[in-house]
């Protein structure tokens, strides 16, 4: 399959970021690497919390993942989109960290709903009143999706993450990859429309252009 053309560009921010992790790589500059973990905390953190909310297991995570990749430098390649190198590599310690603390999730198999899509350490808890039924039944559809499909959605809509480099963390093919979020987004597009059809215009904002992407390429 041919790569799409948001797979083979990185936006200007990203290409930065790459710079700097290839320069870490290359000459060890500290400095470099606390550019990254500033720039990444944020982004870990939250993904991180929609997984537990032990907030030491995710910080101790983060920081071990920094740790490692300061101490093991040298045996570390160069990449072309960052994020996606570090989500693989905390996601990868999270579970691992979960695993010795005897929780629930496991590296091989994921419990259903483990991943929850809607949570977020700056949820406003005081949502606007004209949203709170339409985020309720975007929240029940998202809510029983596979815990693989609600990830797919997160890396995708929230972190905006390639579909390749989607594939690669969670290591399923591309293709794979494109199907699920045309399925997905399909079936909640339904399941909207038919409870709230005054208020789809909110959401179809946000599934039309995928749509027609996916649609593009003939899945």
């Amino acid at each position: 399959m041919q790569k799409s053309k948001e797979s083979q560009e990185l936006t200007q921010q990203e290409f930065t970021q790459t710079e700097i992790w290839n320069q870490f790589i290359e000459d060890g500059n500290e400095n470099s690497l606390s550019q990254i973990y500033l720039k990444n905390y944020d982004l870990l953190y939250d993904y991180g919390m929609r997984y537990t909310s032990d907030v030491e297991i995710v910080e101790d995570s983060i920081q071990e993942v920094f740790v490692s990749i300061l101490k093991y430098r040298k045996k570390i390649r160069l990449v072309r989109n960052l994020q996606g190198y570090l989500i693989t590599s905390f996601r990868r310690q999270l579970f691992l960290k979960l695993n010795e603390k005897k929780r629930t999730i496991s590296m091989d198999q994921l419990p259903e709903g483990s991943f929850d899509y809607f949570k977020s350490p700056d949820a406003d808890t005081s949502e606007k009143e004209e949203k709170e039924f339409l985020h309720a039944t975007i929240n029940e559809c998202v809510g029983n999706l596979t815990n693989k499909q609600k990830e797919i959605l997160y890396l995708r809509f929230e972190q905006d993450i390639p579909y390749d480099e989607i594939a690669s963390i969670l290591n399923i093919s591309v293709d794979s990859c494109y199907k699920s979020i045309y399925r997905t987004i399909k079936s909640i597009r339904i399941a909207v429309e038919k409870r709230i059809v005054n208020s789809g215009r909110f959401f179809m904002s946000f599934i039309t252009d995928e749509d027609a992407k996916m649609k593009s390429k003939g899945n």
